[in-house]
């Protein structure tokens, strides 16, 4: 059994805590209550286009990469049908990077018009290599809606459709970051060689001044 303490942040943050003093590194877990299921059917793929969007930078950091492998850290994220999940690690010592990266980009995603035209083109590219053009690719876009005839899990994560990404505007990615990119919708996990009290102190001081929203 993993042991673990939790506490939530006046914000609603939920913070999970777990103490590894027996490794020298950190991990920082952030998930966000959202996928393809909070999308509507005229406008899907929102939650996977999302996760490439948050890669794009915020407002005070430009690239989110670059500070995070200064100090020997990586990371990555999935999206399913229910969350999406970003996660890092780092040398434990250098956890409070990881605080600073994931709390700014909850406060102030860029939205960068350039961003989205990039990140817009990446997803669409990836929805054609996987879905339309192998054989039996989209097998799963025709079976989902057999299968589910009212619940949002009749599409894929990726989208219903490939032109919903296509004419996705700024306006579309301003709406879906307001209302499920906050912290009373959010699991923070931290784990490794760190304590509670380090935790605590860290996620007043990046996470505490987020507001909630609706």
């Amino acid at each position: 059994m993993i042991a673990f303490k939790e506490f939530q942040l006046a914000n609603g943050l939920q913070v999970i805590v777990h103490e590894d003093p027996s490794v020298q590194i950190a991990v920082l877990n952030i998930l966000y209550d959202v996928g393809s299921r909070d999308e509507r059917p005229e406008k899907t793929g929102f939650a996977h286009l999302f996760e490439h969007l948050m890669f794009g930078g915020s407002v005070n950091i430009p690239n989110y990469d670059e500070p995070l492998q200064r100090v020997g850290g990586e990371n990555n994220a999935f999206t399913s049908t229910d969350i999406t999940n970003y996660y890092l690690t780092v040398p434990a010592a250098n956890i409070e990077t990881g605080f600073w990266l994931e709390s700014d980009r909850m406060l102030s995603l860029s939205f960068d018009p350039q961003v989205l035209e990039v990140q817009r083109k990446v997803v669409v590219e990836e929805f054609k290599q996987r879905y339309l053009n192998q054989p039996y690719g989209d097998v799963w876009l025709k079976l989902r809606p057999l299968a589910y005839k009212k619940h949002p899990y009749q599409w894929a994560t990726i989208g219903k459709e490939i032109s919903h990404i296509e004419e996705a505007t700024m306006e579309d990615v301003r709406s879906f970051f307001s209302e499920h990119y906050v912290p009373n919708k959010a699991i923070l996990v931290v784990a490794g060689n760190v304590t509670l009290e380090q935790v605590k102190q860290l996620s007043e001081k990046w996470f505490g001044p987020i507001p909630r929203r609706p």
